[in-house]
């Protein structure tokens, strides 16, 4: 009847992520189990049903009674024993770096190249061809045809360029913003010992030598949409200086990119910058305009009709009609008058005196640095500084490269940091961990309480819990993998299953001391036998189950990966540690009870 059980989960993973339909799928589990399993328990068992061992079951006890055994002889020595790698774990746990989430493997390559400013259309274009090549691994000469023969890249199967701003026109960019998608073929077709990080270093540094000065970012199609929305900008985490003028938000931003070189881990760093659209500046001298009897309204007049080709008071000249379709009509001043400086410097100005003097007699004419765009948030500006972090954790990086900013970069009154991406993700999600992770173990000791019926047997059941913990660290150090929220799903898991093997261990025990009126040693001696197969029945198949899914490769098994670890190692260290723990735990406490005059109240049975 385990499909009946599963099925209430089908509705969440169709509508909803993982964690959602894993809650659900063990909703229905406990409703079938309090309504249908009696009933059918009661139906087609039989009340005579006689327990037998079978092989398997007596080799695993013949390993298992002479540590069970040394346990009971010395159990203050067992204790100790046991609880070493416990001590242990907990004190490994701020070792573990800490991610959102693990990266999802899509199987495609998303790289966003970012050029100067001022680049052409033109120029953009040619260089686009030629990142297209290097990103297929295409000989560099354009007349040479490129086939997987002749690629120094075949794992990638073709690239798709985008030049400037979306179609829709919903991303404010210009011909300095190149984005590519890059397909990437199955990863048992690549050439043997080359990784995905590999071959992005391998691009990123053709790339780099390539075109010096261009900032290269590389992402997936999915999460590069993700990312920035999170972020706020193209990139997955970013620095945003906020301040009131645009210099000197830049001149701080580019501070911060030089700290964060210096933190190992961080990568595709780059500065959007703000200036950097070259724009042609009039500016009248009022000195020079009284001397002909001008003012500055005459100069924008001139200014807006040659260049621009509006009226005095920023119009079109005329409307055209066709049908029923109108246009605005403009008149300026031909290319060659109005193409350069030197040209615009030229452009006659009428006096009221009816003589002609050049623009540049009355007005200083240069080029400067304008922005191109201003970012702002919550009516502040601010220039975003993006980064990634790869070769290490998500918070370890962070924070490092926070204390380094604190250190080195020095805001005047009115400026500040923000941290936005993914880090912020991971901050939120901390915080509801902090909330829910005890309340959940608040409401797991009542129930507990409810079940064994004193607050002895309910310490000695809640002692699984450091336990099973223990074995998800101890896993997580041995592959190397971070604490996510996806380790945080295994731990939750993993105290599901150390309270339901204690439980079985203790009530079977309360229930040999309560109604059969064994002795402690003994009681407790029968009780962790009785309950061996039960207790080993529940850890082997969290493990075995979950085994598929932390042994997996394939594209999307990475956000399932660090649930099955830390539900393997848990329980690993559930089946082998807690057999022995518990029994001397169970024969101190009922001895110091009885030796104190304190008998504990069992729940009923």
């Amino acid at each position: 009847f385990l499909p009946l059980f599963t099925l209430v989960g089908v509705p969440g993973a169709i509508f909803a992520p993982m964690a959602r339909t894993y809650a659900m799928g063990i909703t229905g589990g406990i409703l079938f189990a309090m309504t249908l399993t009696p009933v059918l328990a009661s139906k087609f068992v039989s009340a005579h049903h006689e327990e037998k061992e079978n092989f398997l079951m007596r080799v695993l006890h013949k390993i298992y009674n002479p540590f069970f055994d040394a346990a009971l002889r010395s159990p203050k020595l067992a204790l100790v024993v046991c609880f070493i790698p416990v001590v242990l774990g907990i004190a490994l746990f701020p070792l573990l770096g800490r991610d959102f989430m693990p990266k999802l493997e899509e199987g495609n390559l998303w790289i966003r190249a970012t050029m100067p400013m001022s680049i052409s259309l033109e120029k953009s274009a040619e260089y686009t061809t030629r990142m297209r090549r290097i990103l297929r691994g295409c000989p560099e000469d354009l007349k040479v045809e490129c086939s997987d023969q002749n690629r120094t890249h075949p794992e990638v199967i073709t690239v798709v360029s985008q030049l400037g701003r979306p179609d829709d026109g919903t991303d404010v960019t210009g011909f300095f913003n190149i984005e590519f998608f890059a397909p990437l073929k199955p990863f048992d077709e690549w050439q043997h010992g080359l990784t995905k990080d590999k071959l992005t270093e391998q691009l990123n540094k053709e790339l780099s030598d390539a075109f010096p000065g261009t900032l290269f970012n590389f992402s997936q199609y999915i999460l590069d949409n993700v990312e920035e929305a999170t972020a706020g900008v193209k990139g997955a985490n970013s620095v945003k200086i906020f301040g009131r003028d645009i210099e000197q938000n830049e001149t701080y931003a580019e501070q911060v990119v030089d700290v964060m070189r210096t933190v190992p881990g961080i990568a595709d760093l780059g500065l959007f910058r703000s200036l950097g659209q070259p724009n042609v500046k009039i500016t009248p001298n009022r000195r020079e305009l009284a001397r002909y009897g001008l003012n500055t309204g005459d100069v924008a007049n001139v200014v807006q009709s040659a260049l621009g080709g509006l009226t005095g008071n920023g119009a079109p000249i005329v409307e055209v009609y066709e049908g029923d379709k109108f246009f605005d009509l403009t008149v300026r001043w031909k290319e060659q008058y109005r193409s350069s400086l030197e040209a615009i410097r030229e452009i006659t100005v009428s006096t009221p005196s009816g003589a002609y003097i050049p623009l540049g007699q009355i007005a200083e004419i240069k080029q400067v640095m304008g922005p191109t765009s201003i970012y702002r948030e919550n009516l502040q500006r601010y220039a975003p500084v993006k980064f990634s972090v790869r070769d290490r954790d998500l918070a370890g990086a962070i924070e490092e490269a926070q204390k380094k900013i604190a250190e080195q970069v020095h805001l005047p009154y009115g400026m500040h940091l923000e941290w936005e991406g993914e880090i912020q993700e991971l901050k939120k999600v901390t915080e509801r961990l902090a909330v829910i992770v005890p309340l959940t173990l608040l409401l797991t000791g009542f129930v507990v309480y409810i079940a064994v019926g004193n607050w002895v047997d309910t310490i000695i059941v809640l002692i699984d819990i450091p336990v099973a913990i223990t074995g998800g660290v101890l896993a997580l150090l041995v592959t190397g993998m971070n604490f996510s929220v996806s380790a945080a799903m295994g731990f939750n898991s993993i105290f599901g299953i150390a309270i339901q093997d204690a439980i079985l261990v203790v009530t079977y025990f309360q229930r040999l001391r309560t109604l059969e009126g064994h002795a402690i040693e003994q009681a407790a001696r029968e009780a962790a036998e009785k309950r061996f197969r039960p207790v080993l029945m529940t850890t082997l198949v969290a493990m075995l189950g979950l085994l598929p899914a932390a042994l997996s490769h394939a594209i999307g098994s990475e956000t399932q990966k660090p649930l099955a670890i830390v539900v393997i190692g848990g329980s690993l260290i559930l089946a082998v540690l807690t057999r022995v723990l518990q029994p001397p735990l169970l024969v101190l406490a009922h001895t110091w009870m009885e030796r104190h005059g304190k008998k504990p109240m069992a729940a009923s049975f």
